[in-house]
């Protein structure tokens, strides 16, 4: 780690030495994309904010060029394409929504294009419906990319539920955010104390015990087995037949 860490200063070094005003534009998009890649190499979160800010500087501070080399990037270099979506979010271009919605249903990418898009435009009807995709693939994913769905979903929900103008999303919200944790999600005490938070009503319900019941088999640790558990066993014993739809 530490020669890795001395090659990445030297490298920062000798482009700091040959640093030019944020005015220029003289180099090809091809030496801007080289520079994104060599910004992820260094070790410091300092000198990758440095590289990358400046690659931005190399295309001439062109917001619009910038992002497009990005969305290129994105294509042609699958080891930068989470960062180059995750950039996209910062530049926030309209141009890039195309690219960022085509990336919306991506197990890998899906939460950091998803997140760009809502960067861009917020929250909307076009943004939710994205979402509500990205939550009802079923195809497999790790722990850490459902941990980032499920992040996705929580915030979507906060937004609808404490925004007076997000109102009219909040009901598709929560059903796909309900189906998600039924049918899905691993990741149930976060994604479950946000759906609760969204709908009070939803605590003692005869849903959520549906949801419950149908995530016990898919708690992957201890914590989860044991929150999933309580739930379960509080929402029988208030009575079951007395609890609400």
């Amino acid at each position: 780690m530490r020669t890795t860490c001395m090659i990445a200063l030297a490298m920062y070094s000798c482009l700091a030495g040959r640093a030019v005003t944020a005015q220029e534009s003289g180099y090809s998009d091809a030496e801007v994309k080289a520079q994104f890649v060599e910004a992820g190499m260094f070790c410091h979160a300092e000198f990758i904010r440095r590289g990358y800010r400046r690659a931005f500087e190399m295309a001439g501070c062109d917001t619009n060029r910038y992002a497009r080399i990005l969305r290129e990037l994105a294509v042609e270099n699958t080891n930068e394409t989470k960062w180059a979506i995750a950039s996209l979010g910062r530049y926030k271009t309209t141009e890039s929504l195309p690219f960022l919605y085509s990336c919306a249903t991506n197990a890998v990418y899906g939460a950091k294009a998803l997140k760009a898009v809502f960067a861009i435009e917020g929250v909307n009807s076009n943004s939710v419906a994205a979402t509500c995709g990205y939550l009802a693939v079923t195809n497999a994913f790790t722990q850490q990319m459902d941990y980032e769905r499920s992040d996705v979903c929580e915030w979507l929900l906060k937004e609808v539920s404490t925004s007076p103008s997000l109102t009219y999303l909040k009901p598709l919200c929560l059903n796909a955010a309900v189906d998600y944790a039924q049918n899905i999600s691993i990741m149930h005490k976060s994604l479950d104390e946000a759906i609760c938070e969204a709908d009070p009503t939803y605590r003692h319900s005869k849903r959520r015990l549906e949801v419950m019941r149908s995530a016990q088999n898919r708690c992957w640790n201890p914590m989860l087995t044991n929150y999933v558990t309580n739930a379960i066993n509080e929402l029988v014993a208030y009575p079951e037949e007395n609890l609400p739809d």
